[in-house]
């Protein structure tokens, strides 16, 4: 009979104490499996747990303590165990728990800190790192308010206020906590405040060397959401003097006169979307259909208004425009509507629903009886106009994406 072994036990009881007793954290054991994520410990702050969590991994006995040098312990492990902790959502801790002395040593599992081996791999695990004495340690890693990359500036200033909005992608696991989130924005809005960025000479003698009035952040946690424009979390500062603040929400709460808010369709938008992506060759296909359509009815309505100008009969070119009607609804309700682009062909299909838009809008302002025949002449020329600027563009938008 095999003889049972109370040490492995022993340490994961006595990490979660650590964690339950002296840090006042939420430590959840997890199922044991062959990968090894044996606990998670969530930071609990004012007794109010965070959303900011850690995945552990223990190792309990005096053989982890074999290999050693004077300021730090050598852990070895297989490759597999190593790629499936490197692909965790939440950030990774492995221990290691002396029953001798009843110390547990930590470090995080990262790509920076492990070396590759023939076989396997090592990590060096500080004789400094002691669980017991590390809780600022440890935190520090969801308090750090650098874990985000600036995807973009811009500089929307007017003459009554220096404004400055950002694209912010965030890793993913800050982005997963509130906590981590209202810790990190007020230094991302300060960094801002003092952009050198200006959009134009003009602007920047018109506001000269002067702070920001507004900051406006967009934030992401993907390069997906990114290109889809799904924002988790927006925020905004306005100095108290600006003359002319920017408010484009009801904030959720507000930080340090910051407003904030949680964009609560993102987790349903950031799954429904790919789940309904069309096929990239369909929506290929069909974006060149909706292409020649577009081109064939621009150059009709084009002809329209050209008549127009030569005989002025103003009901003969409504009926022109209401005899394709049909074509127009028809080309409103293609069948790119029925699911998301691709994500690489993102410019194409905006830069297509665009002209198909300003098609349609041709017929709506057409049928609205209410307006005069100076005002819809007026528009239907500034649609034309918008479509023919758009249209050469289709055919190099479309080769980016062959």
């Amino acid at each position: 009979m095999t003889k049972f072994d109370p040490i492995e036990r022993i340490g994961v009881h006595q990490v979660a104490l650590t964690f339950l007793q002296k840090f006042g954290w939420i430590e959840r054991e997890q199922p044991i499996s062959d990968f090894g994520i044996d606990m998670h410990v969530e930071i609990v702050q004012d007794k109010i747990p965070t959303g900011q969590i850690f995945a552990l991994q223990i190792k309990s006995g005096m053989s982890y303590f074999k290999e050693e040098s004077n300021e730090s312990f050598i852990y070895r492990g297989k490759k597999k165990h190593l790629d499936y902790w490197l692909s965790q959502s939440l950030p990774v801790l492995i221990v290691l728990y002396n029953p001798e002395t009843k110390n547990s040593f930590w470090e995080f599992v990262n790509s920076s800190k492990v070396e590759n081996l023939d076989k396997g791999w090592k990590i060096k695990i500080p004789k400094s790192n002691i669980l017991e004495e590390s809780i600022d340690d440890i935190k520090k890693f969801y308090s750090n308010p650098n874990h985000y990359t600036t995807i973009n500036v811009s500089d929307t200033s007017h003459n009554g206020a220096r404004r400055i909005s950002a694209k912010v992608l965030v890793e993913s696991t800050q982005a997963k906590s509130r906590y981590s989130m209202k810790n990190m924005i007020p230094s991302i809005i300060d960094k801002f405040r003092h952009s050198d960025y200006y959009r134009s000479e003009s602007t920047k003698e018109t506001h000269g060397d002067k702070l920001a009035d507004i900051v406006f952040l967009f934030f992401y946690d993907g390069v997906q959401q990114v290109d889809r424009g799904l924002t988790f979390c927006r925020a905004i500062w306005n100095n108290e003097n600006c003359k002319f603040p920017l408010n484009p929400f009801t904030p959720d709460e507000s930080i340090n006169d910051i407003d904030i808010i949680w964009d609560k369709d993102y987790s349903y938008l950031a799954d429904f979307i790919p789940d309904n992506e069309l096929p990239k060759g369909f929506y290929l296909d069909t974006a060149d259909k909706v292409y020649h359509k577009s081109k064939q009815l621009f150059n009709s309505m084009k002809s329209a208004v050209g008549l127009y100008d030569n005989n002025g009969k103003y009901n003969k070119f409504v009926d022109t425009i209401l005899f394709l009607e049909s074509e127009l609804e028809d080309l409103n309700n293609n069948k790119l509507n029925e699911g998301f682009a691709p994500l690489e062909c993102q410019e194409l299909d905006s830069l297509i629903s665009s002209i198909v838009v300003f098609l349609h809008n041709i017929l709506i302002v057409v049928k609205d009886k209410s307006r005069e025949e100076n005002n819809v002449i007026y528009l239907v020329r500034d649609y034309l106009n918008e479509v023919n600027q758009k249209l050469p563009f289709y055919d190099y938008e479309r080769k980016k994406v062959k």
